[in-house]
């Protein structure tokens, strides 16, 4: 937790937390003189300025009521950690945030208030375990609550983590200031929603006598009214999975909802988690006030101690997270395979030169090549070509090189055109460009688990071949 959470946390709610496992424990309260030492050390001073500040002698707090305090502390909330004068404060912050997702969970149980007013609809998915992304949440946090803004996107590959890391974000808002909001909405968009009945769905929270022949337009309406009324924090989770089979729906209907949700100062906030840019469903969204976050990969020191909890550890880590580009749900696909078939060595792993694909990002593969309408014809050859190439050689194909081959199966193309479905797929995180074959050109190739997704086509989703042909593609993907 960042110094920002740590300056708002109230150290008189977290004395009340902490009298009650001290009591449990010892059957006593604090007495004064410890909590004039636990309130001084949060604020960071030493036992003689303490002293100064509570009428006590300095020695007696270090020597006698500071060791026993810590020794307490320590066999009541430590968990097997010494508890000291020097890790108190981080400790405390971990006992409220543990209090704090307690009564959040109980919460969500019996959909009622969370803390203080905040009422909680909807199910986040559990964070079971949580790692890095600090400096992902101090930015966005800093930008709902600072800089007020009213709509957040946020997109990336199946696996990245989206979904956890908006969970985490709310955990840190209403830890900070549990009032902060009226409302917390979580929707998670189903294949078969639609824009409209989202909507619906989330008027019927707030009126429960509902009009259910009202006009899109008039929904939108209610939906700005209910944002102006009330402090709402709404979350749409797999935006992505509205586009529907065959066509990306009501353009309008995106736009005008989007416009509903933007168009004024409100207290309240959208959270849009997406493997989509919001631009593929309506470019005019582009226009409106939406600020946009691409999620990548766990840093390597988060994605290091992540391998570690599940076992796995060595110089190799780095070699499986820059396979993996660092994808939590990825590493842990690879963990539990590692762990399973090779007691846990990556060295005997890696020797087999294969890769495993973790169920979210093989999800994503199927949405993308699944659907008609999420590639057009030339970006599946763009993807088809690269893997084909890249496999043989693992070296970057030139953009020259690759202009040269659609020239030749499409015949007159446009660079322009190329260009621009070659930005979409760099948006999706579909391929991956780099500049180290020539600085004067760019090249472009595919990570390994797109690569051998493509060559193996596990659903015959990508293209036609023959059997004969996709056992070669197979063998050569590993």
């Amino acid at each position: 937790m960042n110094l920002y959470t740590e300056n708002l946390l109230d150290i008189e709610r977290i004395l009340e937390i902490l009298e009650e496992q001290v009591l449990q424990h010892t059957g006593r309260n604090l007495l004064k003189s410890e909590i004039a030492v636990i309130k001084g050390s949060w604020d960071g001073k030493d036992y003689k300025q303490i002293a100064s500040d509570y009428g006590y002698n300095a020695h007696y707090l270090h020597k006698t009521v500071g060791p026993q305090l810590w020794k307490i502390l320590s066999e009541a909330i430590g968990k097997g950690v010494e508890i000291k004068k020097t890790n108190s404060k981080n400790i405390l912050i971990e006992l409220v945030k543990k209090d704090y997702l307690t009564r959040l969970e109980i919460s969500e149980s019996d959909n009622n208030s969370l803390i203080g007013k905040v009422k909680f609809c909807g199910d986040p998915p559990e964070i079971v375990s949580f790692h890095g992304r600090e400096e992902d949440i101090h930015y966005l946090k800093n930008q709902i609550i600072l800089f007020k803004q009213r709509c957040v996107c946020i997109t990336g590959v199946g696996g990245i983590g989206k979904s956890l890391l908006v969970t985490k974000l709310i955990e840190e808002i209403l830890l900070e200031n549990p009032d902060r909001y009226d409302y917390v909405i979580w929707k998670r968009v189903e294949p078969s929603s639609s824009i409209s009945e989202i909507v619906t769905d989330l008027i019927k929270i707030f009126h429960a006598e509902y009009e259910e022949d009202k006009s899109f337009k008039d929904k939108i309406f209610l939906v700005s009214k209910i944002f102006s009324s009330y402090k709402c924090l709404l979350v749409i989770d797999g935006f992505e999975a509205l586009v529907q089979t065959g066509n990306f729906g009501n353009q309008a209907d995106f736009e005008d909802f989007f416009n509903g949700i933007t168009k004024e100062q409100y207290l309240s906030c959208a959270i849009i988690t997406s493997q989509l840019p919001l631009k593929e469903f309506a470019y005019a969204i582009v226009k409106l006030p939406v600020l946009y976050l691409k999620l990548e990969g766990l840093d390597t020191n988060a994605a290091i101690e992540m391998l570690r909890k599940k076992g796995l550890r060595g110089k190799e880590c780095k070699e499986l997270i820059e396979t993996y580009r660092a994808n939590p749900s990825d590493l842990e696909a690879v963990a539990e395979k590692i762990n399973r078939y090779f007691g846990g060595s990556i060295q005997r792993f890696l020797e087999y030169k294969t890769t495993v694909m973790g169920t979210q990002f093989q999800l994503m593969l199927h949405l993308q090549f699944g659907n008609p309408g999420f590639l057009s014809k030339l970006q599946r050859k763009i993807l088809i070509y690269l893997a084909e190439q890249t496999a043989v050689n693992q070296t970057a194909v030139l953009f020259s090189t690759l202009v040269k081959y659609l020239k030749e199966q499409f015949g007159e193309v446009s660079i322009s055109g190329i260009m621009t479905e070659i930005e979409v797929l760099e948006q999706r995180s579909l391929i991956e460009t780099s500049n180290e074959l020539s600085k004067q050109e760019v090249s472009y190739s595919l990570q390994p688990v797109v690569r051998k997704y493509i060559l193996i086509d596990p659903l015959g989703l990508v293209y036609e071949t023959s059997g004969k042909t996709r056992l070669n593609n197979w063998m050569e993907a590993g």
